[in-house]
């Protein structure tokens, strides 16, 4: 389904464009780890992250958004921040916790992969309680978001 959702993009079918990504969000536990995944481009990539339906934990989708900028890092000869730009704009940081957060931020140190911004941002919509400052689509939990505590101060109604 990659393959087909790459050709969708790059030839402008819609119709299989949005085939594809219901596919893709019916199984995205699976599709994140197939091959086809880490052969996307950043592109394709960011349109399939934009999603509100994709079924798996936004912490498997940061690790899965890591191994992909590796391996087209590696493809394309490019720095691991520059090849990630695009799709790292749409990882939703503030679903995460505190406790995953500073994992994350171990990691980042490696790799750069996430900009420190927006590592800042998540950690603001901690300490205020609301998603200050960060766009209201990153908030929004997938479908396959594990609940955690801190999530209904997220949530627009939550005062």
């Amino acid at each position: 389904v990659c393959v087909f959702s790459q050709a969708a993009v790059t030839y402008g079918q819609v119709d299989l464009q949005q085939h594809c990504l219901a596919f893709i969000e019916g199984c995205t536990a699976a599709v994140v780890r197939t091959q086809g995944f880490r052969e996307l481009s950043d592109v394709v990539l960011a349109r399939v992250l934009r999603s509100d339906r994709l079924a798996v934990d936004e912490l498997d989708l940061v690790q899965a958004v890591r191994e992909w900028a590796h391996v087209s890092s590696a493809v394309l000869e490019r720095p691991v921040p520059e090849v990630a730009a695009l799709p790292v704009r749409e990882l939703r940081l503030p679903l995460l916790a505190p406790s995953e957060l500073v994992t994350l931020e171990s990691y980042n140190q490696q790799d750069l992969l996430i900009p420190v911004e927006n590592i800042a941002a998540a950690w603001r919509a901690h300490a205020l309680r609301k998603g200050s400052g960060v766009p209201s689509r990153l908030c929004r939990p997938r479908r396959g978001t594990r609940p955690r505590d801190h999530h209904r101060h997220l949530e627009p109604h939550a005062k």
